[in-house]
Order: C-alpha cells, then structure tokens, then sequence
C-alpha cells in the first residue's frame, strides 16, 4: 500500500525525521556563535584566540591576582623592619619593683619569624618588704635599717636581649562591617643580657658593684595591627641568670606594653 506525504509525516519514521532535523539546526545554532566569538579579533596582543571564555574571565580577575594571597597573616612582613617602643614592669623582684622603658628592634626573615634585639632601661623603687627591711619601726633611737651589714639583694638596672621570634598563630577581627583587623601572637627565645648591682661581699659591708650577666631568655608577644603599618603590641619576657655563685638563678619576669612600626 502507498503512503502519501501526509500520511507519511504522522508515521514513527516520518515523526523521527523530524526530530533529527530539529535536533541539527539546534546544534548548528549553538557552535555558530561560539565559531565566531573565537575568531573575532580582541585588539589584544597578549590573546591567542585558544580560550575566549578564559580571556574574557581575566579581565575581571586579572587585578586580583597580582595582589599576594595570604592565608594567614593579613600583611606581607618578609623583608620588612620593625621597631617598637614599650613601658612595662618587673613584678616578681621581691626587693625592688623595676618600671621600664625601652624598645625592640626586628627584621622579618619570613611573614612567621624574625630575628629581635630588644632593650630596656630599668628605674628601681622599693618594694613593700625591702621598704620594711630599710625602716623597721620601734628601735629606742627610731626605725631600724637591718639591710646594713647584710648583703644586699641583686638591683637590676637594665635589660637586653637578642632572640628569634616565630608567630605561628595569626586571627582576624571585624569590628561589624567597617573594619578588618588582623592580630599575631608568637613565641620567642634567645640570650638575655642584665645589668644589675650585685654584692659581692662576704658580710655587706662594701657596696654592691655593677655587673654584666648572661643568661637565658625566653616569652611571648601579641600585635594587634591597626593599619599596615602601624600595631599594638604587648610583650612577656622571662629571663634566667645566676647574679653571683653563691646565690641561686634568678627568674625577672618583663610585661611590656607599647607601639610598633613596620616597614616594608
């Protein structure tokens, strides 16, 4: 039997046909533009015509990646300098209280660790008990000063130290939606340099003389960065030396508390 055309076109044959059909100018519609949007000229020296999409991409995100990524630390720090100036006390002397005044000076081998030299000059008062010993009340003649004919206990007049320090451990603050700030807090440990009176007499009846002491050093610093350029930093120092050997190791304990500035 004859099938006219017709008849023919509401077939499954005839139906397919026409789906085939359909399905090819489709196709033909979607590679023609992507053809010619590879071959149209950009006017850019740098475009090879391989990756359209890539090169348009790029120019959005070109700017971006010239800047450096930092997963961590929110500025670049290797190669820069650093200088601190800080105040802080000695809390744990038990004869004098010592209030500081000094600085540190740092060069940043990686964003993570540096090398510092720090220095602090030391300005003495007594403490209560050293205050007592200096005046004990209800002597026949007024208060009595049992510090003399006694050795006197070591007086700190200054403080240094040269250390490596590493800031493993960095944190973001966003102060609501204004202001991303960014804050380190490291470890460090090197020598420590005193300069202290020491007495060195059998009964305390010559005067203390001035020393120089090498020991050991070791602490902790915070920054808290304000701008690139500018931080808040507040320190802990633990010293450890031998004043004299006939008396044990001593351990001063320095808080310090001051400014910084990095170059870089």
């Amino acid at each position: 039997m004859d099938l006219n055309r017709s008849q023919l076109a509401r077939t499954p044959q005839g139906l397919l046909g026409k789906l085939g059909t359909c399905l090819a100018v489709l196709a033909l519609a979607t590679v023609a533009p992507a053809a010619a949007l590879a071959d149209e000229p950009k006017g850019d020296p740098t475009y090879n015509g391989n990756q359209p999409i890539d090169h348009e991409l790029d120019k959005y995100w070109n700017v971006e990646q010239k800047v450096p990524s930092l997963q961590n630390p929110m500025y670049e720090r290797k190669g820069g300098f650093e200088a601190a100036l800080h105040l802080g006390v000695v809390p744990n002397d038990s004869f004098y209280f010592p209030k500081s005044v000094g600085g540190n000076i740092g060069y940043f081998l990686a964003d993570t660790l540096a090398i510092e030299l720090g220095f602090s000059y030391l300005f003495n008062s007594n403490s209560d008990l050293q205050a007592f010993l200096v005046a004990v009340p209800g002597g026949t003649n007024g208060p009595v000063d049992l510090t003399k004919g006694a050795k006197k206990a070591p007086k700190m007049n200054w403080l240094s130290s040269a250390d490596l320090a590493w800031s493993p451990f960095h944190g973001k603050l966003g102060i609501f939606d204004a202001k991303l700030s960014n804050f380190d807090l490291g470890i460090v440990g090197g020598v420590g340099i005193i300069g202290a009176n020491i007495d060195t007499s059998q009964d305390g009846d010559t005067p203390p003389v001035s020393a120089i002491k090498v020991g050991g050093h070791w602490g902790a610093s915070l920054r808290f960065y304000l701008t690139r350029w500018l931080n808040l930093r507040a320190d802990y120092r633990q010293f450890l030396y031998k004043p004299d050997t006939n008396k044990p190791f001593l351990a001063p304990v320095e808080f310090t508390f001051g400014v910084a500035f990095l170059t870089k």
